[in-house]
């Protein structure tokens, strides 16, 4: 596979200088939309991805002693009709999850503040005859009541409902919902939870999420790469549209209007000027990426109103963790917060069997927006040492094997600003000046999501073409 993304003789010169449609980035949302406009509506793309390959956030890890590669990425996806056929178009099968890992993962899994290295009893409350949490039900319910807003995109019109708007700390107290933690603090992958608006919350912890455990709500459950990497879709898509993708590339400086794009992309081999009659731009309009877009003042101010987190993967190997442990999960000993920790910090670490080694385990760190990546991973093994300080666990010698940057993500915006009518000034953008927006920014972060929603936006972008 050639690093600039056109096989092993050619180069970023051969680009066609003009396209029907420009994709600035390659993750599954810009991988897909390229699929979808190049294979199915017969239109030219180009793919500028700034990575060596395409896929984004997954990433797998191939243990050097062999055994089955490791998932540290994108773990999962929503069973859905969308998800089925990108696969099956790629030969590439889909598997149950084993419920027997996952109850154990559950059973097995330990409560350790991380800051002391103590364990920590945690205790969310009262259980249901059939052993769900009474809690979680009754937060089943609202994610049922609540979904339309979320529904493959931030299109429901009106009024935000104030439980949306609220803290969700209050939220939680509010309904008397803590029980669900149980459940939903494996899903929670945020900066300062409790402080996050319920919308932030349930957008990503909606009722697709709940249902794909199958705890009591109808709807797609949870599918695995029969491969066991993230990575074989990806590849076998840049297999497949090799000849319109720009690897380890970014755009230096664009121009949008209402009659087309020209971008100037910097590439290994130097720059490449294309023209694009439209523009789809699949990486996040976050701080670090925006600078080369041609914003316009309205783009600018919109964006502006985001503030971010960052999220950081890996694989750690030589813990010495003992054999009944299946995961940890820092649980910081204030039982007012529930037991969640907030800031920059080490988020849980899960034990993942490869098969030939069962001392391998994935990690993320989650911080604020400044959390750099060099601190990030010096995070990823701290609370280790301080369990071994404290005598909880006897640890060997950890070592990271794999390390990972989401960037920045998570874009989050304040109550004030959903109560007035943000996502729909936010959607008012699509098709400005010759360009269209998806990925996370735009559509709930999850990928079968995300592709629901690129299948909404496509009509759009074909408008004219």
């Amino acid at each position: 596979m050639s690093c600039f993304g056109f096989g092993s003789r050619a180069h970023a010169a051969d680009t066609p200088t003009e396209v029907d449609v420009a994709i600035v980035g390659g993750g599954a949302t810009g991988a897909q939309a390229a699929v979808r406009l190049r294979e199915d509506y017969k239109k030219s793309v180009l793919v500028i991805e700034k990575s060596k390959r395409l896929g984004g956030h997954v990433h797998a890890f191939q243990p050097p002693g062999g055994g089955r590669p490791i998932n540290y990425g994108v773990q999962a996806y929503l069973n859905r009709p969308t998800t089925k056929a990108f696969f099956k178009r790629f030969n590439v099968g889909l598997v149950d999850p084993d419920l027997t890992d996952y109850i154990k993962l559950l059973a097995l899994t330990k409560n350790v503040d991380f800051e002391t290295g103590k364990s920590v009893k945690v205790k969310y409350g009262a259980f249901d005859a059939a052993g769900i949490p009474i809690g979680l039900i009754r937060y089943m319910e609202l994610a049922q009541k609540y979904q339309p807003w979320f529904e493959n995109g931030y299109f429901m019109k009106g009024d935000v409902p104030e439980d949306l708007l609220l803290p969700f700390g209050q939220f939680l107290k509010k309904h008397d919902l803590g029980d669900a933690l149980g459940i939903l603090r494996n899903l929670l992958w945020l900066s300062d939870a409790l402080n996050t608006t319920t919308w932030s919350v349930m957008a990503v912890v909606g009722q697709p999420q709940i249902a794909a455990f199958g705890l009591g709500l109808t709807g797609p459950s949870f599918k695995w790469p029969e491969t066991h990497s993230s990575e074989t879709l990806f590849d076998r898509v840049l297999d497949l549209i090799r000849d319109d993708v720009l690897l380890e590339s970014t755009v230096a400086r664009s121009q949008r209007s209402d009659s087309g794009v020209v971008l100037t992309i910097q590439t290994p081999s130097g720059l490449k000027t294309v023209k694009a009659k439209k523009l789809l731009i699949a990486a996040t309009p976050s701080p670090d990426n925006v600078g080369p877009w041609d914003l316009s003042d309205e783009e600018k101010d919109i964006f502006s109103k985001f503030y971010w987190e960052t999220l950081y993967v890996g694989v750690l190997g030589n813990t010495g963790l003992p054999s009944d442990v299946s995961g940890i999960r820092n649980a910081p000993n204030v039982p007012k917060d529930y037991f969640l920790p907030r800031g920059n910090f080490t988020d849980a670490y899960v034990r993942s069997d490869s098969g030939t080694n069962h001392d391998l385990w994935t990690s993320r760190v989650i911080g604020t927006a400044e959390l750099g990546a060099d601190e990030a991973q010096a995070l990823i093994t701290e609370p280790l040492a301080k369990i071994k300080e404290a005598g909880t666990y006897k640890i060997a010698a950890p070592s990271v094997l794999a390390f990972a940057s989401h960037g920045q993500v998570g874009p989050k915006v304040s109550a004030e600003e959903l109560k007035a009518g943000f996502y729909n000034k936010l959607y008012r953008l699509q098709g400005q000046r010759s360009t269209f927006w998806t990925g996370l920014t735009f559509a709930p972060d999850y990928t079968p999501i995300l592709w629901d929603f690129n299948e909404k936006l496509f009509p759009q972008i074909l408008k004219g073409l």
